[in-house]
């Protein structure tokens, strides 16, 4: 028996935009930590030893900078973002990650640094910030910005500039100057701006040649899941849900108490709403849901607090006529409202946005046991004095006015409000809508895209990019991984998104190409599907496909613990998560799938010892390949979905 995992178990975004506008470089360490300078002087080191290997000049080297740095409590690993500049303005995308551990050892360091920076840069500036919105604007469809003005200036060598929202923007826009990455392993001289469009639907990140006014690219940091309605209408499943029990938070005992489709159920398909009382854990939320000020006691007695704002927003796109509408518990904070299937989702509103709440919150909560804490960018208002840039909780949108059978996130960096925007679904084949604010699957989903995105790169740094880009995967991955119940197994069929296609539960393929199984004939996914995929979505599918083997091995060799608060040590599926979520931070910026495969067998290294972590590497190795990213497989370059090699070996420690 392995002494460091525990047997008390039941069951046996191609354009890589950095640094936003308004945002520099950050330090980030927990209250006390001493640890993160050290570990960012032994990553420039790391860079400066092995300048050759990495095919830098020593003006490059001279270039780099710490973007951001954290360490995470749970394997004392330091994570060190850097960044490359040229004439003191940053390099759009190029980035490294240097993982160092509790004993100064690089443990991994995957690049994408550009060599020769300064030869491959050109460009000078004959365009002003206004011209190269207006640029922007034209390239990216949107009508003509409507007096347009300057706000504010700089001097400096980036000009950073904030113009007015030309009616084309939810706000003032960022524009500063930037070299972007182009064909040919050049550099150009370019524009930065950021266009939030009206609609909510886009946050445009474009580049704009300085000297051509050529449009060079753009990042959106709003990520879509949509589908095409089914036709054929399916009711809900008959299948007997286990009985709900409060599972492991530490209760804050702040009495509050939502009526909600409660985890571990993914929709109304799994049962009935419970009311359920103070499920905030202390260990994220140690002043209850409802704090925004860190003092015993809710500031708000809404829907609203330190990790999430939620309210229906019924106004249609560009229209600010309707105000925003919480639901209110009261005093006493009891979000209690009743819910008939029978009425347009109009008429449940309150607890459509009471469910929204209780997720998002409950995401946070799980998920910040997982290490996605302050000063590695997650969403809260007030930080609690540990780290990380805070006034940034979820605006969470629920029967959102601007579309329909669709939910969207939006990430900007560290310090920015994230929007999540969830739709009713009418187009699925059933007699009535369907609210997708009562589906937790998809609701997971969303946020996930905000921890994936804050995650790799650095919280500083908005950089999943590239045509392996695995954003979509990680997002179900995670809201499969946090529903799961005891009775189920690999083989069985966890589809995403099935209820709000009004698909039975657990058995339809929802929004993606087939269910989720570690069954090859229900999912035949390997590597090479993503050549005829869709990007994003068919190949998020494919990498959720893989990290479900890889959840489904560790849980066959760990067993399943119900109490998803678990640590990594009590259970397959809690250890999983854990990898996962370290995975994210130990990979470079526009991962492929073979830099995510990497950081997760490194993130195993970091965190288990001995026999327990070769078994575990050896069981990694063996789901990955399985599905075709096997030890002689290649991904190529991660801005190409078309040019990897799929192979099912193993390495030569994990025999045949």
């Amino acid at each position: 028996m392995r002494p460091r995992l525990r047997a008390t178990l039941v069951g046996a975004l191609i354009l890589s935009l950095t640094m936003l506008p308004g945002l520099g470089s950050a330090m980030r360490s927990s209250s006390g930590d001493g640890g993160v300078p050290k570990a960012t002087d032994i990553a420039l080191g790391h860079v400066k030893a092995r300048r050759s290997a990495l095919g830098l000049t020593r003006a490059d080297v001279a270039g780099i900078e710490v973007t951001d740095a954290y360490r995470s409590a749970h394997n004392e690993v330091t994570h060190v973002y850097l960044g490359q500049t040229h004439g003191g303005l940053r390099v759009v995308g190029p980035a490294m990650t240097v993982n160092v551990a509790r004993n100064g050892k690089v443990i991994h360091a995957p690049s994408r640094l550009i060599g020769d920076v300064g030869g491959s840069a050109s460009g000078q500036v004959r365009l002003a910030a206004s011209d190269a919105v207006d640029r922007a604007a034209r390239a990216l469809g949107l009508r003509e910005p409507e007096q347009l003005r300057v706000l504010s200036s700089s001097g400096g060598v980036e000009r950073r500039t904030l113009l007015s929202g030309g009616g084309i923007s939810m706000g003032p826009i960022p524009a500063r100057l930037v070299y972007q990455p182009t064909t040919g392993g050049r550099i150009r001289l370019a524009w930065q701006v950021e266009i939030e469009e009206v609609s909510g639907e886009h946050w445009w990140v474009a580049s704009i040649d300085a000297k051509t006014g050529s449009f060079l690219g753009a990042d959106d940091l709003v990520d879509h899941d949509s589908a095409e309605a089914t036709a054929a209408a399916v009711s809900h499943d008959s299948r007997q849900a286990p009985a709900l029990t409060q599972l492991g938070p530490e209760p804050t005992g702040d009495g509050a108490k939502y009526r909600v489709y409660a985890l571990p159920f993914e929709s109304p398909n799994d049962g009935p709403r419970t009311l359920v009382e103070s499920p905030a854990d202390a260990v994220g939320s140690p002043f209850g849901w409802h704090d925004t000020n860190g003092a015993a006691g809710a500031e708000h007695t809404t829907t609203r607090g330190n990790n999430v704002h939620a309210y229906v927003d019924p106004v249609p796109a560009g229209n600010t006529a309707l105000p925003l509408m919480d639901a209110e518990g009261g005093s006493s904070l009891t979000f209690d409202f009743s819910l008939d299937f029978t009425l347009p989702p109009t008429a449940w509103k309150d607890a459509a946005v009471t469910n929204l709440f209780y997720w998002n919150n409950i995401v946070h909560d799980v998920f910040y046991r997982y290490g996605f804490d302050e000063v590695s960018g997650n969403f809260q208002t007030n930080q609690y004095g540990h780290g990380g840039l805070g006034n940034d909780s979820v605006q969470a949108e629920a029967q959102d006015g601007s579309g329909v059978n669709n939910a969207n996130f939006a990430t900007p960096v560290d310090g920015g409000r994230p929007r999540m925007q969830m739709y009713v679904w009418p187009n699925t084949g059933q007699r009535r809508v369907i609210d997708g604010d009562l589906d937790s699957g998809v609701i997971t989903h969303e946020y996930g895209h905000g921890i994936s995105n804050r995650l790799t790169g650095g919280p500083g740094t908005n950089c999943l990019s590239g045509e392996e880009r695995m954003g979509e995967g990680w997002s179900d991955w995670l809201a499969i991984a946090l529903t799961a119940l005891p009775t189920d197994s690999g083989e069985a069929r966890r589809g995403m998104g099935t209820y709000v296609l009004g698909q039975a539960n657990r058995q339809g393929a929802g929004i993606r190409p087939t269910p989720y199984s570690t069954n090859m004939q229900t999912n035949p996914a390997t590597y090479n599907t993503i050549r005829s995929s869709a990007v994003p979505h068919g190949v998020g599918y494919v990498w959720a496909t893989m990290l479900w083997e890889v959840y489904w091995n560790l849980v066959g060799e760990h067993g399943f613990n119900p109490d998803v608060y678990g640590d990594w040590t009590t259970g397959g599926n809690n250890l999983a998560i854990q990898l996962v979520m370290d995975g994210m931070k130990f990979q470079p910026c526009a991962p492929g799938f073979e830099d995510g495969r990497d950081a997760i067998l490194a993130a195993n290294a970091a965190l288990t010892e001995g026999e327990e972590e070769a078994a575990n590497h050896c069981l990694i190795w063996a789901a990955f390949a399985k599905r075709g990213l096997g030890w002689s497989a290649d991904q190529g370059q991660s801005s190409s979905r078309s040019d990897g090699t799929e192979a099912f070996d193993l390495p030569p420690e994990c025999g045949t």
